[in-house]
């Protein structure tokens, strides 16, 4: 279990989730709530509009992105989750649920298509998904093809528009 009874205790464990990260955190009820520390420049240029806030579960050690509200109804949402057992808006962020790995089937000037396979992190596993997936996809579909998907779209920037052949990313 994680200890998390102390500041640098709740620092430290979101620099092994987010070893570049800076974080504000301040302690409430049932754990630590955590703001992005922002560059002058950052705030300069709205990037704290619409920042999200986490919360990390000092029981559990399982770190949630709540929306951009105050701090407040973060706190209390966050209560009310372990108060009722009902989560409106938390979703968990870490420790990760899913290792997804792509690999490039096909590519031309329509369409990209890939391979997608998804390994549970949790325990017990959720059922594996393996198949192929075409990149863009406007279908609904599970949360760790739309990962799988906006990762190989973000590394295509990354890259000047060259598909990643093969690439992991973690949910």
């Amino acid at each position: 279990m994680v200890e998390l009874q102390t500041r640098d205790q709740a620092l430290s464990y979101l620099a092994q989730m987010s070893p570049t990260g800076r974080f504000h955190v301040q302690p409430f009820k049932d754990g630590w709530l955590c703001t992005d520390v922002l560059t002058p420049e950052q705030m300069a240029s709205g990037d704290a509009t619409g920042l999200a806030k986490l919360v990390i579960d000092s029981e559990t050690g399982v770190v949630y992105v709540y929306p951009s509200w105050s701090e407040t109804m973060v706190a209390d949402a966050h209560t009310t989750f372990k108060e009722t057992g009902v989560n409106r808006a938390g979703r968990q962020f870490y420790p990760y649920q899913w290792h997804i790995t792509i690999n490039l089937r096909y590519e031309d000037d329509e369409r990209i298509e890939y391979q997608m396979t998804a390994e549970s992190l949790t325990d017990p596993p959720e059922p594996v998904d393996h198949r192929e997936e075409h990149i863009p996809l406007q279908s609904d579909g599970l949360f760790v093809q739309r990962a799988a998907m906006s990762h190989a779209e973000w590394m295509s920037r990354q890259n000047q528009g060259a598909w990643p052949e093969v690439d992991t990313t973690e949910v």
